[in-house]
């Protein structure tokens, strides 16, 4: 089991990750910031992992499939900073062919994160109902965002809208995990390597 300044870390960048994208959303002056903030989600993905790894049974896959998910999802949405990045730093105009071709990518890259990123809370969701290590409400919570995600990414994909309220679902619940984690570790550390027995 880690130990609990680590356990408390783990949980924290869940909360670090959702607040830093929150604040930077639309300021491009902050995308440094921004960065770091989707950066930070990688611990609390581990440690998120690592509790579903300690619920499931032996043999169990869904934890891995939620790290391996995450961890893809979060990766295309860091690559989707990049062409923006690489408009400004050239000074490309804007309505350009150029411009509007880099943006473009960006914009499909972050849809396409949205497919990883509904996996890993679908598994989340699976494990987190069956072995209530965390409150189930959180459970179906992930599973409602997970549906929304993959409905947000298919619809993008066809109608070329950019509109993603389905990231800003993962980010709200992101931040809620955090907070129950994070309360967790200081309320009754105990509890996070003792999963609740499932219900019958």
């Amino acid at each position: 089991m880690a130990t609990q300044p680590f356990a408390r870390l783990g949980a924290a960048c869940g909360i670090v990750f959702p607040v830093g994208m929150f604040l930077t959303a639309g300021s491009f002056g902050l995308r440094g910031i921004g960065l770091a903030a989707v950066v930070v989600f990688l611990p609390f993905l581990a440690y998120l992992c690592s509790l579903l790894r300690q619920a499931e049974e032996e043999g169990g896959w869904l934890a891995q499939t939620a790290f391996a998910a995450g961890l893809a999802g979060i990766t295309l949405k860091v690559a989707s900073i990049a062409p923006e990045l690489a408009n400004r730093r050239y000074h490309i105009a804007d309505g350009t062919p150029l411009h509007s071709g880099l943006q473009g990518i960006a914009d499909v890259t972050t849809d396409v994160s949205l497919y990883p990123l509904g996996v890993m809370l679908a598994a989340a969701a699976v494990v987190i109902i069956r072995s209530r290590t965390l409150p189930r409400w959180l459970g179906y919570g992930a599973a409602l965002t997970a549906v929304a995600l993959v409905v947000n990414g298919a619809y993008n994909l066809y109608d070329d809208s950019g509109f993603v309220p389905a990231l800003l679902l993962f980010l709200l619940w992101t931040l809620v995990c955090g907070v129950v984690l994070l309360r967790r570790t200081w309320r009754d550390p105990a509890r996070l390597a003792q999963p609740r027995p499932a219900a019958a």
